[in-house]
């Protein structure tokens, strides 16, 4: 018996669709949402049925609650699934969710609201006997303050958005000059990007890693820890690479953690999916806590593959009230072998990451053995500039890290799109550096790389070209397809039902 009978997902791209195939294998009707500039998107013809919810700008769709609720009002959705990033932890949504007689399908809004931020994470974490780094103990008030308090801790440190996440409003500052630069700025991006201005100040951990845990409970305060995921490869505070196990911890420093998490866990009842994130410094051997996230996790499936468990599955049952399926013994016999997550984004590596919407004129996705694809996107898709610049997800596995590795080298080199930038030829180059192979990183890995990487890519770049040319002047070349000039229109292959405007809502594909 199905734990629902129709769940809406209140989300785009390939979280939507990933989140959408676990519905539909459970036996229930799969429902989304989309703004005009995702009204041909793949999330939205796989759906079951799908409900315009505003104009292309965040803040008029995916952000908007009132037309989310009336959406899932007029699809008589019994639950609302949110991914990840828009509403995924906005208490405000939760609440409207629950009021509007329908399941949540995270915490509930009672739980939001105990750890509303950042800094309602951290007391939470003091309580339950998790390491927490030196800095203020709630919102720092004025850039006079947060001097004086930078001098008492020591540079450097790290001046952080109470809200939100996505490494917004996040700087590391090492002098006083720094950090006065740094301090209305980041509060301007913290407004604009979470509608609060509070920033928070701690002491930075010098080249950390970043590893987080996976908490899953039931409404019965019963938890497991399904491990961590090493999500160390990131730039400017946000992952690029994650995976599962860590290379940098024991099975002992592992377990150490699990106690702390749990008694966190039990102090807001919390239940479904959390992400414990944390800094590890390899010189101490010591965790420090950051935050919870109270959702499902982009990185989640390098954890579903090691521990051949569905989390979006596992986390529909415990939101309607089923029982956690086992104990801490019982998964960690479960853990096998190494997986890694790339995201694929696109970016252009070469011109410092800077975005990259437009179509997509060719795609064609690697398989084989130990390769799985997360994907929202297609040949023929268009990749707006209204949102994140996520695309897709590769994620591969290996009965260890060095076999994960090597699936990874193929895998990347089969993955082709055209059209749009990607950061697939920079994972290329990662993957084949001694220091990653042999887990030798911290944060500062891509900062410390970039440049000679992007020489290699430059050169490869210029190589290619000519070569191109050299063919194209001996006719060998053959003509290249010229983009789309308009977005797929409904036709053969699925029907549309309605038309695609406000004053008609409901379109289901079929």
């Amino acid at each position: 018996m199905p734990p629902f009978s129709r769940v809406l997902v209140a989300n785009r791209g390939e979280i939507a669709v990933r989140v959408m195939k676990a519905i539909k294998e459970m036996g229930m009707t799969a429902i989304a949402v989309y703004s005009e500039a995702d009204k041909y998107a793949v999330h939205v013809k796989y759906a079951d049925e799908a409900y315009y919810i505003g104009p292309s700008p965040a803040l008029e769709s995916y952000l908007n609650i009132p037309h989310i609720i009336d959406a899932a009002e007029k699809a008589h959705a019994d639950a609302v699934h949110p991914g990840y990033g828009f509403l995924s932890e906005n208490a405000d949504f939760v609440e409207a969710v629950e009021k509007a007689g329908m399941t949540y399908i995270g915490p509930s809004a009672e739980v939001m609201r105990k750890i509303k931020d950042k800094l309602d994470g951290k007391r939470i974490a003091q309580l339950s006997g998790v390491p927490i780094a030196p800095g203020s103990d709630g919102p720092v008030e004025s850039i006079d303050e947060a001097l004086k308090l930078a001098e008492k801790i020591g540079y450097p440190i790290m001046v952080k958005a109470a809200s939100g996440g996505g490494g917004v409003g996040i700087t590391k500052i090492d002098t006083p000059d720094q950090l006065i630069d740094a301090w209305e700025r980041n509060k301007r991006l913290a407004t604009q990007a979470f509608g609060r201005s509070d920033l928070y100040i701690e002491k930075a951990a010098v080249n950390p890693r970043h590893i987080e845990f996976q908490l899953i409970g039931d409404k019965y305060g019963n938890y497991v820890v399904a491990w961590e995921r090493e999500c160390t490869i990131q730039r400017r505070n946000q992952k690029l690479i994650e995976e599962a196990p860590s290379p940098a911890i024991t099975m002992e420093e592992r377990s150490r953690m699990f106690e702390p998490i749990y008694k966190y866990g039990k102090l807001i009842n919390y239940f479904t999916l959390g992400t414990f994130e944390t800094v590890f410094s390899d010189a101490t051997r010591e965790f420090y806590f950051l935050e919870l996230n109270k959702r499902l996790q982009v990185e989640h499936p390098v954890t579903e593959l090691i521990f051949r468990i569905d989390l979006v599955k596992l986390q529909i049952r415990l939101a309607a009230g089923e029982h956690l399926p086992f104990t801490q013994e019982e998964l960690n016999k479960r853990a096998r072998g190494a997986a890694i997550e790339f995201r694929i984004n696109a970016e252009d590596p070469i011109n410092n990451f800077s975005g990259s919407s437009g179509f997509i004129t060719y795609y064609r996705e690697p398989t084989g053995p130990g390769v799985r694809m997360d994907s929202g996107v297609t040949e023929g898709s268009w990749v707006p500039p209204f949102y994140d610049s996520l695309v897709s997800k590769l994620i591969v596995y290996g009965e260890d890290r060095q076999y994960a590795i090597q699936t990874a080298m193929r895998a990347l080199d089969d993955y082709k799109i055209g059209g749009v930038k990607t950061t697939i030829p920079l994972y290329k180059l990662i993957m084949r550096d001694p220091d990653f192979q042999e887990g030798r990183f911290s944060t500062a890995y891509i900062s410390q790389k970039i440049d000679s990487m992007v020489k290699k890519l430059k050169a490869e770049e210029e190589m290619m070209a000519s070569v191109a040319a050299v063919l194209q002047s001996r006719g060998l070349l053959r003509k290249k397809a010229s983009a789309p000039q308009e977005q797929a229109k409904p036709g053969s292959g699925w029907k549309s039902y309605g038309i695609m405007m406000q004053s008609t809502p409901r379109v289901m594909w079929g």
